[in-house]
């Protein structure tokens, strides 16, 4: 591996020098002394104008492992190191004279390939780099080396020229021999020396090969360039009808539309050109000079083909709005289980993302055609990371686990962005084409058969969608782009220079401009059209305007019209194409704009994570914290549009706040440790899921998943961890804590999916502060009472059921009682909650219910230490008869306490436990457990210190 990228580093400049940056000699070797002459006015311009100006360099030798693994570092970043001062000479020309071993400290026996240049400010705040971006390299040359030959002017690989066009042309070689100069193998010009320069004369339409060679005795070296002379560009608008991308027009027909205006000439190269800028390829441009076009017939249906842009002769880009791409530098990552059948990167070709089509592509034939979506208050949405919830992060197992989410009991699943993405190990909020499915999660036939299989058990499927950006990546970016501020140009219809809000991360979308809208509207049609999604959540949809609130944060949520607008506008052509999409926003603005947008059809994100958090960890000032504002109703709306919820991607687990920050003042209630943390999580989704209109539940949260949101892969916390790889853990299914809240929480689920009380409006919420918390629904259909104590403490309280007196039923228990209007007091005990129906509703099949609160059997039917006598570890086992909080305590023989662990939820069954005996002397002791029903006491004997 070391020794291919060694040979790349010192290949890839030898043909053609770096322009910005000259060297006399022009063939270097390590032990010369070099003069670097660099153009501040070149490149990606920056330092045009700036002085003084540092050189920060380093070299690449055959140790380097990349392009990036600069070694001996001779200057200091971000000073005036004398170092790496640059002397003028003249208006943005500066010179450094030095010799590379010397000033290198380059110690023998090792190769430098090439000299590595950054060039700055005194303080390091403007940068000077190539016009990528990237770090300016120039190559280092053996000595006694072979006959080399390069050209000096033009560096660039692929010229545009128009006939006649004059282009200086200085070339060089190593040696001093006879040099000559091709164009398409016409001799233009020849010398004896080391140098040439002379003036070519762009020739005829086409393609064309210049060619330098140097000969010295037996030795002979060739390089080239090739320029491109187009035919005048035909003037034609498209047909009616034509969108902009790829449209299939017959089996082997396609016809291919680009919208880049102000640009001179378009050709389009793949496998059906050879990768060749063919004369045949060269693009037709509409009336109006906005519009590029061509239509590629006599294609082989089946067949994949792969295809670029080129425009204006030096920018090679994917199609903007291709429904598939090819990426050189992650694909290979992929396996091909996930997406079997990719279509190879054309390596050797090209550089840079191809857009790949299908000629003719098979329909996929849906199963699922009666399907009825659930009705938006219905909705509980379980957002999910295919990476993060599943091993092989694919459709098709995401397939095989559905099972787990029906009987969990949502109604739809919203998947993370699935759109391509840079890189294959990301959330997805990084996209830089936003029609084509990202491979790493598989291929399209894969996602419609999960979307159908949902449909087919009445489940919806919704899309995280991210048109608030785009990244470097994008052709939409690339295709006007401001170099020397490495940003968008003010020319690019889609994106601004600068973001026009806050927490905006990379290119910001104009929705202002028809292009960019356009462009959107083009990709959500083919994601409804295509694979029947049911809707979008629309990420930073708060970001979709163009005042500018830049550096002011509480203005960019005050009331927008024109964001308003941009939103309805969206919101009307989705419900033109399917009238039932949900149309989610991530807004978080003002509630007189969340209210508008609510009532005129679109749902809303409530991040209610603050204050469930409070709650969950017990503290007073957290008990005080209200939870009302996760009813629509007490934010003014007339509608229940809004879909709250207390977990989502961006916020920390309040599970493991839980573990690391809770209450620990009730030694019975020890709010850091796990079982009262999930039973925390369990009253707290009986203060969430019954509060009418949607919800949403992030991956797990039906677990207590505990690990961190900054937890890094090797086990550490980072916040540079945020968005990587987190442990995927199934086994806690097998939890008997971790069960108990999936199983409460389903049967909770199952309450709100089989009763019709949860879509009323006559509901009450009294979350708004102390221990004792109420939610109160009525309808024709039930009357519903939820009572909470969100203390650490028992509470007295009073037992008062809406309507009439009657006999009602708790939920869990199945006891009933005959209420006679009368308020009936008694303790509810630390995050106990009841949930009160006036008629009978039984529990999901398989549930089985905590027993009745007058039960007099005892939950404990048998307990063994085992072994006994114990070394270290008292282990016993425990088998309940039927659920119960358990309680566990150890005494020694003089009734002194030497452990216990507070009381903890356990489903019926035989239970392990263990408990750390190491401090302990030798002697007999006493267990103690305690469950519903009773205690039972086992002695038992340590045998070692």
């Amino acid at each position: 591996m070391k020794s291919a990228i060694t040979t790349l580093l010192f290949l890839v400049l030898t043909a053609a020098l770096a322009a910005q940056v000259s060297c006399d000699p022009i063939f270097p070797t390590v032990n010369d002394d070099v003069t670097i002459t660099f153009n501040a006015a070149q490149g990606n311009g920056a330092l045009a104008g700036i002085t003084p100006v540092y050189a920060h360099m380093g070299v690449l030798t055959n140790s380097s492992a990349s392009p990036t693994d600069w070694k001996y570092v001779a200057t200091t970043w971000g000073i005036a190191d004398p170092k790496g001062a640059m002397q003028s000479d003249g208006p943005n020309i500066w010179k450094k004279t030095f010799n590379i071993r010397t000033f290198f400290n380059i110690p023998a026996g090792e190769t430098v390939l090439q000299l590595a240049f950054v060039f700055r400010n005194a303080n390091g705040t403007i940068v000077g780099r190539a016009a990528d971006g990237a770090d300016i390299f120039y190559p280092v040359y053996p000595e006694n080396g072979a006959l080399l030959a390069a050209f000096i002017q033009p560096t660039d690989p692929l010229l545009l020229l128009n006939e006649g066009q004059n282009q200086p042309v200085r070339a060089a070689a190593s040696k001093t021999g006879v040099l000559r100069l091709f164009d398409n193998q016409t001799l233009v010009a020849d010398t004896s020396g080391k140098t040439l320069q002379t003036v070519l004369t762009a020739g005829a339409p086409g393609v064309h090969e210049v060619a330098f060679t140097a000969a010295a005795g037996t030795e002979t070296d060739t390089a080239r360039f090739r320029y491109l002379v187009p035919t005048p560009v035909v003037t034609q608008d498209p047909p009616a009808g034509t969108e902009w991308g790829i449209q299939h027009l017959g089996p082997t027909r396609v016809r291919l539309s680009l919208y880049a205006p102000n640009k001179q000439v378009v050709y389009t190269l793949g496998d059906f050109s050879d990768w060749t800028p063919l004369p045949a390829y060269q693009m037709k441009r509409s009336a109006d000079g906005n519009t590029w076009w061509i239509e590629l017939d006599n294609l082989t249906p089946g067949t994949f083909y792969r295809f670029q842009y080129l425009v204006d002769g030096v920018l090679k880009i994917a199609d903007p709005l291709s429904t598939l791409v090819l990426d050189p530098w992650n694909d290979a990552f992929i396996p091909p289980f996930t997406f079997p059948n990719r279509p190879p990167y054309p390596s050797g070709r090209t550089t840079g993302i191809v857009s790949a089509f299908q000629a003719d592509p098979p329909a996929y034939n849906w199963k699922t055609t009666n399907y009825t979506r659930p009705k938006k208050a219905d909705l509980i949405i379980y957002e999910l990371h295919l990476r993060d919830f599943i091993a092989r992060h694919d459709y098709q197992t995401l397939l095989d686990t559905l099972d787990y989410l029906e009987r969990l009991g949502v109604t739809a699943i919203e998947c993370m962005p699935v759109a391509e993405f840079d890189g294959n190990l990301s959330w997805g909020y990084n996209p830089a084409f936003h029609k084509a499915l990202d491979k790493y999660y598989g291929d399209p036939d894969a996602l419609k058969a999960l979307v159908d299989e949902c449909h087919a058990r009445g489940i919806a499927v919704i899309l995280d969608v991210v048109f608030n950006q785009a990244t470097g990546a994008s052709p939409l970016a690339q295709l006007y782009w401001d170099a020397a501020n490495n940003r968008p140009a003010t020319a690019n219809p889609w994106l601004n220079p600068v973001a026009k809000h806050d927490f905006n991360v990379f290119y910001d979308f104009n929705h202002e401009s028809q292009a960019t809208k356009t462009y959107m509207k083009n990709c959500l049609r083919y994601w409804i059209e295509e694979f029947r999604v049911d809707g979008f959540r629309f990420d930073l949809s708060k970001g979709f305007t163009q005042t500018n609130t830049l550096g002011n944060t509480a203005a960019w949520g005050r009331y927008d019209a024109s964001r308003v607008a941009i939103w309805k506008d969206y919101a009307d052509f989705i419900w033109a194409i399917d009238p039932e999409n949900y149309v989610i926003l991530e807004h978080f603005a003002e509630n007189q704009e969340e209210k508008e947008l609510a009532e005129y059809g679109m749902m809303l994100w409530g991040n209610a994570h603050f204050a469930y958090k409070e709650v969950a960890l017990g503290y007073t000032a957290g008990i005080s914290t209200s939870l009302n504002e996760i009813s629509h109703q007490q934010r003014g709306w007339s509608v229940p549009h809004l879909i709250g919820y207390m977990e989502s991607h961006d916020e920390q687990r309040i599970t493991y706040e839980c573990l690391e920050y809770g209450n620990t003042t009730n030694t019975n209630h020890n709010t850091r440790s796990l079982a009262v943390a999930l039973r925390r999580m369990d009253m707290l989704h009986h203060l969430l899921l019954t509060v009418p209109g949607p919800k949403m539940i992030w991956q797990f949260g039906e677990l207590g998943y505990n690990f961190p949101i900054n937890y890094c892969p090797d086990g550490t916390v980072n916040p540079d961890c945020r968005t990587a790889e987190k442990p995927i853990r199934w086994d806690f299914l097998q939890d008997p804590l971790r069960g108990r809240l999936y199983d409460r929480t389903a049967a909770l689920l199952f309450l709100r999916k089989n009763h019709e009380v949860f879509e009323t409006s006559n509901f009450t919420t009294e979350l708004q502060g102390g221990k004792i918390r109420r939610i109160t629904l009525e309808s024709p259909d039930m009357r519903v009472l939820v009572i909470a104590n969100v203390g650490v403490t028992p509470e007295l309280t009073a037992l008062s059921l809406p309507g009439n007196p009657g006999r009602w039923y708790e939920y869990y228990t199945g006891d009933s009682i005959n209420w006679s209007g009368t308020p009936v007091s008694f303790t509810l005990q630390p995050a106990e909650y009841r949930v009160y129906t006036d008629r009978y509703a039984p529990l999901p099949p398989g549930f089985v219910p905590d027993p009745p609160e007058n039960s007099g059997n005892q939950a404990i039917e048998n307990m063994s230490v085992v072994p006994n006598p114990i070394s270290n570890n008292l282990l016993f086992d425990l088998r309940l008869g039927y659920a119960s909080d358990i309680r566990v305590e150890v005494f020694d023989l003089a009734g002194r306490l030497l452990a216990t662990q507070a009381a903890m939820p356990f489903p019926a069954g035989v239970h392990r436990l263990e408990i750390d005996a190491a401090g302990w002397s030798k002697g007999m002791y006493l267990l103690r457990v305690t469950g519903a029903g009773g205690s039972a006491v086992q002695r038992f004997v340590k045998n070692v210190r």
